[in-house]
């Protein structure tokens, strides 16, 4: 009678263990899969992230070397990927579309933002509302970035097709990111099920640890042609429950009462794709960067001011210390042979850059130099056809005085003359050609340059 008490104390107590056991496992599966389902959130936090980081040799190459190469936006597709799946998103039949909404969120803040961000910072001037309000009320700029725009989204759609193809494929083959798709009381019982109807084959095998392992025929003359018993095998593999060591299968029971872990994988054919196309890309960029490193713009700083000039402008020869001329062909074709003074086709457009000292009692605003320039140029022999007038900011916040004058007279000619006044100190930038096909390269380049510009504190 007292042995029979023992005995069921015996198998109380026991029976209290696994159950503790089992209520402990539960437990820790319940963690495991909530702390899948929480991933989710920082997948898309992840996924930001991936595309910004992506996007990085896109705005480098557009900001720096002034070529805008819109199939490096195909890497924001893949970043984007990425970095959901490093901060633990799941693969589910949502992600494809999920994939192309935050990539194409991140090319528009890349186009919008970023871009013109780094190009100001290129240029030297001040990152702030207004100098991105002035770059937007360029013309050709906004054009330009629009026509980018589109076709940055189109590679980064077609970047985002690849990858969608090879989640589908996951999801079609039915691998586990379709069971981790389920609740807890599902994979739970997906679990168990597929436990009863495997074990019991590699029992029969005593094939239950890594050493003592089912031949693959032996085990799959066992399964059969039975979708059921395949399914269950299959979800054992994903779950790690059911491993492979030279050549043989065995039921780790080690792992049987662990809770499960998530460890989604993609097709390796796809990531072999993926990295081709982001060695291409890359490969792409490196070339390019040794391009456009000789064309980036030259800097040029004293003791007074600063300034930056396009590579494509020579440096010309000045006898000032306080003086920098620089020339260019951009229309007109340099001379063979001896100069004719009088041909004006074969000369350069030039730039002019110089500073002097300002009365400030007879000067002391642009106002003033605005009448005393323009009486000046009106009471010369040759007065200009054209004269526009007009006092601006810079992206750095000077006031700038703007001359536009066109000659008609005796030759043919087009002039822009800028004046940064400062206190004391007066900055004259003057650019002039004598093809006026050259007017748009002419503006463009002093329009970069004043933006540039800079006293030096």
């Amino acid at each position: 009678m007292k042995k029979d008490k023992e005995n069921a104390n015996v198998k109380k107590a026991n029976d209290e263990k696994r159950t503790k056991q089992k209520n402990k496992k539960d437990k820790l599966e319940h963690k495991e899969l909530v702390k899948v389902k929480d991933n989710n959130f920082l997948g898309f936090i992840g996924a930001i992230l991936g595309g910004l980081v992506a996007s990085i040799p896109w705005i480098l190459v557009y900001a720096y070397g002034n070529i805008m190469i819109s199939a490096l936006a195909i890497l924001i597709a893949f970043g984007v990927f990425y970095g959901y799946k490093l901060f633990g998103g799941k693969i589910t039949k949502s992600l494809p579309i999920t994939l192309v909404i935050i990539s194409i969120l991140v090319d528009i803040f890349t186009i919008l933002i970023s871009i013109p961000i780094f190009f100001i910072h290129s240029e030297g001037a001040d990152i702030n509302f207004s100098t991105m309000k002035y770059l937007y009320e360029e013309l050709n700029f906004l054009q330009g970035i629009s026509i980018d725009a589109v076709i940055a989204i189109i590679f980064t759609i077609f970047g985002a097709s690849i990858l969608i193809i090879g989640i589908r494929k996951i999801i079609k083959n039915g691998e586990k990111e379709n069971i981790y798709s389920k609740d807890i009381s599902e994979v739970k019982k997906i679990k168990d099920d597929s436990i009863s109807k495997i074990k019991p084959i590699f029992e029969k095998f005593n094939a239950l640890k890594k050493d003592k392992g089912i031949l693959k025929d032996e085990l799959y003359a066992e399964i059969g042609e039975d979708t059921e018993l395949k399914t269950a095998f299959k979800n054992l593999k994903s779950f790690g429950i059911i491993k492979k060591s030279k050549g043989r299968f065995f039921y780790n029971t080690e792992l049987e009462d662990k809770p499960i872990k998530v460890k989604n994988k993609i097709n390796s054919k796809v990531i072999t794709i993926i990295i081709g196309i982001i060695f291409i890309c890359t490969m792409i960029g490196v070339v390019t960067y040794f391009q456009i490193k000789n064309v980036s713009p030259q800097e040029v700083k004293d003791d007074v001011i600063s300034f930056k000039i396009d590579a494509d402008w020579e440096k010309g020869t000045s006898y000032y210390e306080d003086e920098w001329i620089y020339y260019r062909y951009i229309n007109n074709t340099p001379p063979e042979g001896e100069i004719d003074e009088t041909d004006y086709s074969k000369y350069p457009a030039t730039i002019d850059v110089m500073y002097f000292q300002n009365d400030i009692e007879q000067v002391p605003d642009l106002e003033t130099v605005k009448q005393i320039v323009k009486e000046s140029i009106m009471s010369q022999e040759t007065t200009p056809e054209t004269y526009e007038e007009n006092i601006e900011l810079t992206s750095n916040g000077y006031n700038v005085l703007k001359l536009r004058m066109i000659y008609k007279a005796d030759y043919e000619s087009i002039e822009y003359v800028y004046y940064v006044l400062k206190g004391d100190m007066l900055t004259v930038i003057d650019t002039y050609s004598y093809n006026l096909e050259d007017e748009t390269v002419l503006k463009d380049s002093i329009e970069k340059l004043v933006n540039s510009f800079k006293w030096v504190e």
